[in-house]
């Protein structure tokens, strides 16, 4: 048995109407996405510096991402920071 499925594309005004909706929804929902990292990075400051210590992240880390553009995902940020300190610790050790 075949099955036989009609696709039809969007074009024109309805296509630039379903375009905007969809970017806008992405941008909303990567704002909200923001808006939470950036609440538990700010939890993060009231831990002590050896916990942060333990996952690998230091208070000047949290400041930095924090100091992000609001439009910015702050964990992005202080996960590359957090990447390139283990990276560097890692390449300590192999000398």
């Amino acid at each position: 048995m075949t099955t036989t499925t009609k696709m039809t594309e969007v074009t024109g005004f309805t296509g630039s109407i379903a375009a905007f909706a969809s970017q806008a929804a992405n941008f909303v929902t990567r704002m909200i996405v923001a808006r939470r990292n950036r609440k538990t990075i700010l939890s993060l400051g009231e831990w002590s510096d050896e916990m942060l210590h333990d996952i690998g992240v230091t208070r000047a880390d949290l400041h930095s991402a924090i100091g992000t553009s609001l439009l910015d995902d702050p964990s992005e940020r202080l996960g590359a920071l957090a990447d390139f300190r283990n990276r560097v610790r890692a390449a300590r050790s192999i000398v």
